[in-house]
């Protein structure tokens, strides 16, 4: 049942146990960040399914930005997955906010502007 404060989220099997960090404190730590609340669905039916179920829940804006930093974690571990599922997740909850203006956008970097934006590594 969703109530409007729902985001849920597909995150490949093989980045779960990155995901959630060792004792769930990367969740954690996301969940303290954007104010929200989040756990694995289906947990224990075993790890035969390709994805697990990841619940989001919070405010529009605390939903998309635990949401980008949990992809940009699966990303690590799973190049391009991302780019799989973009639209559907740039499309997710447009204008459904009180204003009605909603939305995310992106922007591609190219190389050089890419390292420049994330600062020394």
């Amino acid at each position: 049942y969703d109530d409007g404060d729902l985001t849920m989220l597909q995150v490949p099997q093989e980045a779960v146990g990155f995901v959630t960090g060792r004792a769930g404190n990367f969740l954690r730590t996301i969940e303290e960040e954007w104010c929200t609340l989040m756990f694995f669905c289906e947990v224990g039916t075993g790890r035969n399914r390709d994805y697990e179920k990841l619940a989001i829940f919070g405010s529009t804006r605390g939903r998309r930005g635990a949401e980008l930093k949990v992809l940009s974690a699966v990303e690590t571990k799973v190049p391009g997955y991302y780019d799989k599922i973009r639209d559907e997740v740039n499309d997710r909850d447009r204008g459904k906010d009180q204003s009605g203006s909603w939305g995310t956008d992106t922007l591609t970097f190219q190389d050089d502007e890419l390292s420049y934006a994330l600062g020394k590594q």
